[in-house]
């Protein structure tokens, strides 16, 4: 049969530079006033961020240049070395920042273990891609690796990390052919837990106690009381870049977990409303490329990336407009930042590498195929059959 390559995605990788020069653009607004406060440079906080993003701009390269199937072939011994730095974060406690072990060697592992969680599945789940539709022996085994990773992560604790990994691991093994009805039992057996550890958490207690009763607990809704006060006082077209005020002592850390409120504050609601298209753009570009793939582990990993990306970006702006409790989630390619940046803009190189060396067929598919494909969602390109469970 012929076959053509798929098209470099330019509108994908447009859509993250754009990002990522935003970023920049807002990392100095919201950081140059707490900068000099601290008796530091005003663009220190830029300069920091720059050499992180060489290095992620490397990572995207380097995810550009190496044929996706490599990512296939290192799926294991990624996961590996990932689990081995997370438990040894465990078991020392290094890296410990506001009662919460998260770091080791610089870097944040969780972070590339939700990258690598997600080439992982993309492998094992093409693998097992018969036994999907199966609960026992399909559904529930592809679950103990993430259960593993998400352990030790809570263990760290890092809940809102766990919460996300939960969310790509569902529509991952929803996207490889998982029956809705298994995924809705599982949910109704793991929930219990995770709700056990909320309520056991004194952390997590305060956050929720502050997002349910703001006047109650005055400090723990401080952050999320004021992003609202940012966003709001932005009107339709904001008090222009450098204007804000929230970032004057108001919010703690405006450039990192809060910066969707100040681009509100100095961009205005056109301001979030373009991002928010352009975050559109990259994640329906993403899921076209897993729609087109006809190579199963490129399809998933396709869409396991572009869904961390919305999950991503739904947390973070969830947590500014008080949708969720106060997290610590930046907003992808725009907050400031190291191992996150470095890791999403791996993924988009891995992405953009995945539309351009990708094959399809010239010729359509057999009937067969093309009938199951017409049933599937976008997430599910090249779902098999089901079987009876």
């Amino acid at each position: 049969m012929a076959r053509k390559g798929l098209k470099f995605d330019v509108a994908l990788c447009m859509g993250v530079l754009a990002l990522v020069g935003l970023g920049l653009v807002l990392i100095y607004s919201s950081s140059a006033a707490l900068a000099v406060g601290k008796g530091l440079p005003e663009s220190f906080y830029l300069q920091q961020h720059f050499k992180k993003l060489v290095v992620g701009m490397i990572a995207l390269l380097v995810g550009m240049s190496v044929p996706y199937k490599f990512w296939e072939r290192m799926a294991w011994p990624l996961l590996a070395v990932i689990l081995c730095m997370l438990l040894y974060i465990v078991v020392t406690g290094v890296g410990r920042i506001n009662g919460a072990s998260r770091w080791v060697f610089g870097i944040q592992p969780s972070e590339f273990g939700k990258l690598f969680l997600i080439i992982f599945l993309a492998r094992r789940l093409t693998e097992k891609a018969a036994n999907m539709p199966y609960l026992g022996k399909g559904l529930i085994p592809s679950l103990i690796v993430p259960g593993v990773m998400m352990a030790l992560i809570v263990l760290q604790p890092n809940y809102s990390m766990v919460l996300m990994l939960c969310g790509i691991t569902v529509a991952m093994v929803f996207a490889a052919g998982s029956r809705v009805k298994h995924l809705l039992l599982v949910s109704a057996a793991i929930l219990p837990l995770i709700l056990l550890l909320l309520m056991t958490s004194s952390h997590s207690q305060k956050r929720i106690a502050a997002f349910f009763d703001p006047s109650a607990n005055t400090g723990g809704s401080h952050q999320s009381q004021h992003a609202l006060i940012s966003l709001g006082s932005g009107g339709l077209i904001g008090t222009g870049l450098g204007e804000g005020t929230q970032k004057l002592g108001y919010l703690p850390m405006p450039f990192t977990d809060t910066v969707f409120a100040i681009l509100g504050e100095e961009l205005g609601f056109i301001g979030t409303l373009g991002v928010l298209c352009l975050f559109g753009l990259v994640v329906w570009r993403g899921l076209r490329v897993a729609r087109s793939c006809p190579d199963g582990f490129g399809s998933l990993l396709a869409a396991g990336i572009s869904v961390s990306i919305a999950i991503s970006v739904m947390v973070h702006v969830g947590v500014c407009v008080k949708f969720f409790p106060t997290t610590g989630q930046p907003l992808p390619f725009v907050s400031y930042g190291g191992t996150s940046l470095i890791v999403n803009l791996l993924a988009m190189g891995i992405l953009l590498n995945i539309s351009e060396t990708s094959a399809v067929p010239v010729e359509p598919p057999p009937p067969l195929v093309w009938r199951a494909a017409r049933r599937t969602s976008p997430l599910r390109p090249f779902r098999p059959e089901r079987g009876r469970a």
